[in-house]
């Protein structure tokens, strides 16, 4: 279904939001803003969705702020308060957000990605902050990145506006996956599966407490953090792991044991189904 500038999609645990001005890289205008906000609104409604991917259509991610918008008429009314509930809403939903990042990952655009819990990014990806370079801050990149990467490196990122390599973002913890440009497609699908594979008792308890890390004291998370226990334990996908864990652990003694068995056959100088040879 369409949503504005957005194009959203739901298969059972998975929803994507596709950003959709692939003419102008992903720009970001106020009916991208608009449709954001009613994207994520619509996700997050979905009680069967596990893990929402956000990505870009055609050669970008998203360069950022529309320039041209920017310089006939401003920011729009409503396009910084809009920017900033779609983006609070993304990192605060009892889901996984994961961001799909490739050719331009710029301003607004990376502003979006670390607002998502994980970060995905191909090899042919830039990555940067230049608002000040427009007269500009980074809205409330201001407030995400220092807790993502650190005060010093954040500094050194906004105030210079520069832009950074995938390897880079990769160092400093911007990002959390690197995969080849050439086979991004199945790298991502991989990342997917693997926390589609995670409880979901457990990632609503994990995110929930994570969202308070910077501003609670222990006591007060620890507090927080007992009925979040007592409902993961209650959870049927704990018996599920418990039993997938028993599983893969007898796998793993059975073939030890055939393991152990042959390595004494061997010692005998017995083969498999045949006795020593005799010496002349």
């Amino acid at each position: 279904m369409r949503r504005g500038a957005m194009v959203v999609e739901v298969e059972g645990p998975l929803a994507r939001i596709t950003l959709n001005r692939p003419n102008v890289l992903n720009a970001m205008n106020l009916a991208w803003i608009e449709g954001l906000e009613a994207a994520v609104e619509a996700v997050a409604s979905e009680p069967a969705v596990r893990v929402v991917l956000v990505r870009g259509a055609g050669r970008s991610f998203c360069a950022g702020i529309d320039l041209d918008m920017l310089g006939s008429e401003g920011m729009p009314a409503g396009f910084y308060d809009g920017q900033e509930r779609a983006f609070h809403r993304l990192e605060t939903m009892d889901k996984i957000t994961v961001a799909a990042l490739h050719g331009h990952c710029l301003g607004g655009g990376l502003q979006l990605a670390i607002s998502c819990d994980i970060r995905v990014c191909s090899s042919d990806c830039q990555l940067g902050l230049p608002a000040v370079l427009e007269g500009l801050f980074p809205a409330l990149a201001t407030f995400r990145l220092p807790r993502l990467i650190g005060l010093g490196p954040a500094r050194r990122l906004i105030l210079s506006g520069e832009l950074i390599q995938p390897a880079e973002a990769l160092r400093l913890g911007l990002i959390d996956y690197l995969v080849p440009a050439t086979r991004f497609e199945r790298g991502l699908e991989q990342v997917i599966q693997t926390f589609l594979a995670a409880p979901r008792t457990a990632v609503v308890a994990s995110k929930r407490l994570m969202q308070r890390a910077f501003d609670a004291d222990f006591e007060t998370i620890y507090q927080e953090s007992l009925p979040l226990v007592a409902a993961c334990l209650a959870d049927p996908d704990v018996q599920v792991a418990g039993d997938l864990w028993r599983r893969r652990r007898e796998r793993k003694l059975q073939a030890s044991a055939r393991g152990l068995e042959a390595s004494e056959r061997r010692g005998r100088g017995e083969t498999s189904g045949r006795k020593p040879a005799s010496r002349r």
